[in-house]
């Protein structure tokens, strides 16, 4: 894997969060140095994932040369069961946001600025559809969730409540 920018290949690598490939400009870099405008956007969402893996799992980095080879619980895991595990880990947390906003009310609506700062992560939920007034409805655990047409709010409330709820 070269190219004339590294022709022996000792500089290119895959990031392990994303996949894509990138030229390192040191040895000790392993994630991506810029993702989507914003520097080392890889290596902290990596970082934010394994600390909250740590927290609720027991989940440990074997060595910092391969920061994404871990050990679960003892046992030895493999690199792609590491998404499914975090996935699981993110949307369990998620779930927990959604739970504490709710509360005992029947919905509430807040900014999406709002939604984030309380630590939710709009990447993560089970499913979603698009309706027939073009709203995509997020379903994640017991809530579904969307954006509100009419002043960008996001309107949060438990499936039992919503119609046609899946």
């Amino acid at each position: 894997m070269s190219n004339q920018n590294d022709p022996r290949g000792e500089y290119t690598r895959v990031c392990p969060y994303c996949g894509d490939s990138f030229i390192a400009d040191h040895l000790s870099r392993f994630y991506c140095p810029e993702k989507n405008g914003i520097k080392n956007q890889c290596k902290h969402r990596q970082k934010r994932i394994m600390d909250k893996l740590r927290k609720e799992g027991g989940v440990f980095p074997v060595h910092k040369k391969n920061p994404i080879e871990v050990v679960f619980k003892d046992k030895d895991l493999p690199s792609n069961d590491i998404d499914k595990i975090s996935k699981e880990a993110q949307i369990n947390s998620n779930i927990k946001v959604l739970k504490e906003l709710l509360g005992d009310k029947s919905h509430v609506q807040l900014t999406e600025i709002e939604l984030l700062a309380n630590g939710f992560d709009k990447e993560f939920f089970d499913s979603y559809e698009d309706t027939l007034s073009k709203i995509r409805r997020f379903y994640i655990g017991v809530y579904v969730f969307h954006k509100m047409p009419t002043n960008n709010n996001i309107y949060i409330t438990l499936k039992q409540n919503y119609d046609g709820a899946k």
